[in-house]
């Protein structure tokens, strides 16, 4: 009964690694992360109901920078790194790798203010890509206090008109109109 146990374990094994190889080891060197889409960065509130980043982009390439099509999305781990980061969740949007070996994600902030860059840092399997890129967070509680009071609208109206990117909420390089009814549907949060 044991050997077939080992059997069936040592086949199983086998099978698993046969997979990984099929679809292939990802070069560290060539595979990498990109900030792509929807704006430049996270934007946070006490809340919890900022925007969410979308999308974070992973390429998985061979050594001879062929893509590596089918990689699961459970096989792609995050290292955030820098103030805060341990209240950024990264989460799948594809369920795999595609034809070209990219697979994207969506970064969340969990009700914590978060300002400033943070380093992105992806592992597949086991290999830890060299690749790595930032994620720019902008947050409506300027004073840092836990909510989003007058305070922080005098922080926002003395970017108003400016180029300011801590107040910059849609990312177009101007704190405009649009930008205070971002920062006023978060008001009293």
């Amino acid at each position: 009964m044991s050997r077939t146990l080992a059997g069936v374990l040592a086949g199983c094994l086998i099978l698993s690694m046969a997979a990984v190889a099929g679809a292939g080891i990802p070069d560290a060197d060539a595979s990498y992360v990109t900030m792509t889409a929807g704006g430049k960065g996270l934007t946070t509130c006490p809340l919890g109901d900022g925007n969410p980043y979308q999308y974070i982009t992973v390429t998985a390439l061979r050594t001879d920078l062929s893509p590596i099509q089918g990689i699961p999305s459970g096989n792609f781990f995050f290292t955030v790194t820098g103030s805060g980061s341990g209240n950024v969740s990264i989460d799948a949007v594809d369920a795999e790798t595609d034809v070209s070996g990219n697979i994207r994600f969506e970064a969340n902030s969990s009700g914590t203010v978060l300002y400033g860059s943070l380093t992105i840092t992806v592992q597949i399997y086991t290999v830890v890509l060299t690749d790595s890129d930032l994620l720019w967070c902008n947050t409506y509680d300027y004073d840092d206090d836990g909510d989003v009071d007058p305070v922080d609208f005098v922080g926002f109206a003395g970017d108003f008109g400016g180029t300011n990117e801590e107040s910059d909420f849609d990312w177009n390089g101007i704190v405009n109109p649009v930008d205070f009814v971002s920062f006023a549907s978060h008001f009293g949060h």
